[in-house]
């Protein structure tokens, strides 16, 4: 009966068990519970408060022209020429400055060389356009390209009834891997060969090699000559 009459009790002030309101009093710790119109006001002045501050952050006001951010235009910015690697562009970003205007900043400043550092681990930091020639070195995986390639070109050219030797194929295409510039072996081979149709020389500059191969298979590719 004891305990639920004290029950009753707490819940009667608040929830509040009747021992810990007792020691609250005898140690004068006791608080009365705030009105209800304190309650409502003070989260409506804090939200007020945060919203000002963040207003006030994020529109701070520019020192040299006394604006806010967001009235800045470009006519209130410094000459682009005249920044430094650690100028603050920050005022670049006012509400009413032009693209091209803040591109412009942007460009002077980050193409100064304390920001151009470039990184030797990265794959952009070599120029791989230029290569050191290798001389006469021919790797094994060249050689066997360079092979694979000459006897499709072999083949083909024969097959329309051009005349060529497989070291003609092997050193055309062997000048394409090295990069050089060289003319169309197929129409050569043709303006060459017509000529001679046209002499009555059909015959004449016939290479042993390919008179003594069938068209359309090649030998084995001379290494040496790679």
């Amino acid at each position: 009966m004891m305990d639920e009459s004290r029950n009753d009790i707490a819940e009667q002030d608040g929830g509040v068990p009747f021992l810990s309101r007792w020691s609250r009093r005898k140690l004068g710790r006791e608080v009365e519970a705030p009105r209800e119109t304190e309650s409502v006001e003070a989260p409506v002045a804090a939200e007020a408060a945060v919203a000002a501050s963040e207003v006030r952050d994020d529109d701070p006001i520019d020192a040299r022209t006394g604006k806010r951010r967001s009235e800045l235009s470009d006519e209130d910015m410094p000459d682009v020429e005249t920044l430094s690697p650690d100028a603050d562009v920050s005022m670049f970003f006012g509400g009413q400055v032009s693209q091209s205007l803040r591109m412009r900043a942007l460009a002077k400043v980050f193409s100064n060389p304390k920001y151009n550092v470039w990184c030797e681990c990265a794959e952009y930091a070599e120029d791989y356009n230029a290569f050191l020639p290798m001389g006469d070195i021919v790797p094994h995986d060249l050689k066997s390209a360079i092979a694979r390639e000459a006897d499709k070109l072999y083949r083909r050219l024969t097959d329309k009834g051009l005349r060529l030797s497989p070291e003609q194929a092997q050193a055309h295409v062997a000048a394409e891997m090295r990069g050089e510039r060289v003319p169309d072996l197929e129409s050569t081979l043709v303006a060459e060969q017509t000529g001679e149709m046209q002499a009555g020389d059909t015959d004449h500059g016939m290479s042993d090699v390919a008179a003594d191969e069938p068209a359309g298979r090649m030998p084995p590719p001379d290494k040496e000559a790679l």
